[in-house]
């Protein structure tokens, strides 16, 4: 078996790793930690930024950018409104609304399967494609792939201000 596919046979199981992580997260307590939301909404905003930026000079992927991250940050604000927060063992914990979280996995899982359709329609496997950020931030795939950023850094930081308030 050739490199190539051994090395998007484990990017895809990575893949199906963290959905099922992310899954376990909506069904499950998590622990309210300041350091870990600081570190995830720093990641989710610099790599949200660069798929923006690069995307930012079509105007098409321009106004698809700025519908998904006025989506992402609704959606953002109704789960963390809907976010419920307990103590438990001497820590806060929280749990996200279930269906917003799922229709934020479904929103990924959607386009992550989209963006896979249209690689093997145009054969950019077997053409050696770059597959750099340009070709993942293109059209209005790159505005859903921004409501994920954008949700994830605005729940993040609203989980961030109620963490600090039960300090």
């Amino acid at each position: 078996m050739d490199t190539q596919y051994w090395v998007i046979l484990a990017i895809g199981a990575f893949m199906v790793y963290r959905i099922y992580r992310r899954v376990l997260r909506n069904l499950t307590w998590q622990p309210l930690s300041v350091k870990s939301l600081t570190v995830y909404t720093v990641l989710f905003g610099v790599v949200g930024l660069l798929f923006f930026a690069e995307g930012a000079s079509h105007a098409v992927s321009l106004i698809s950018d700025f519908v998904g991250i006025l989506l992402g940050a609704a959606l953002a604000a109704v789960s963390a409104a809907n976010t419920r927060c307990e103590q438990q063992g001497g820590q806060w914990k929280y749990r996200t609304n279930p269906w917003i979280g799922g229709l934020v996995i479904v929103l990924f899982i959607g386009r992550l399967v989209f963006r896979v359709y249209q690689l093997i329609e145009t054969d950019a496997f077997s053409e050696g494609a770059s597959g750099t950020l340009s070709a993942m931030a293109g059209g209005w795939t790159s505005g859903l792939l921004l409501v994920l950023f954008a949700y994830y850094v605005v729940y993040n930081s609203l989980l961030l201000r109620r963490a600090k308030a039960r300090a």
